[in-house]
């Protein structure tokens, strides 16, 4: 493993570390206000008339969707990253060891190669949408040595990022849709 390998799995679990409660708060909150603008849309189905009264129960759907891509995606980088521990440094020892020269990869060219070939995964961007996104994943897992190094970066960010935005835009418009839907249920 090289030391750019090295240095991703110290930081990406310490950042899920650090991510983990304001993660689930976000998830809660999103959770709860389309639970409840989901409860008021089967109300407003089941006592409106015609099929417009559903129409807060498929907003509330839709917004559930990103929800639930998030925490599932948030489950399994936990599940990932809980394997991945930071490293301590140990004290060096008075033994002395003889390696043969060609034994031993030489380290800096190891580094540089992992890092040229992380460029060049960085400059290629294919991707119909969030192509730099893309690029940089795959210039991550370049430099990290691979999915079984690094099996954090398996999955596709952008899609991660994607129900990370949808997420946060869930909390506002599910209170919104839940007081327009409760206000509509009073006025009947």
């Amino acid at each position: 493993m090289t030391a750019t390998g090295d240095f991703l799995n110290q930081v990406v679990p310490t950042l899920v570390r650090l991510a983990r409660r304001p993660g689930g708060l976000l998830l809660t909150a999103a959770g709860l206000g389309v639970g409840v603008f989901g409860a008021l849309g089967v109300l407003a189905g089941l006592t409106g008339t015609g099929t417009g009264a559903w129409v807060p129960l498929i907003l509330a759907l839709v917004l559930a969707v990103p929800v639930l891509v998030l925490a599932v995606r948030r489950e399994r980088l936990q599940r990932q990253t809980r394997d991945l521990h930071v490293r301590t440094v140990h004290q060096p020892t008075r033994d002395v060891a003889v390696v043969e020269p060609g034994a031993v990869p030489d380290p800096v060219q190891a580094e540089m190669d992992a890092l040229s070939a992380a460029m060049a995964e960085n400059a290629v961007r294919t991707a119909r949408f969030l192509p730099r996104v893309e690029a940089a994943q795959r210039a991550a897992l370049a430099a990290a040595g691979g999915p079984v190094l690094a099996p954090y970066l398996k999955d596709d960010l952008r899609v991660t990022l994607l129900a990370l935005l949808g997420t946060l835009a869930a909390v506002p418009l599910s209170a919104l849709g839940a007081v327009a839907t409760a206000a509509a249920l009073l006025a009947r």
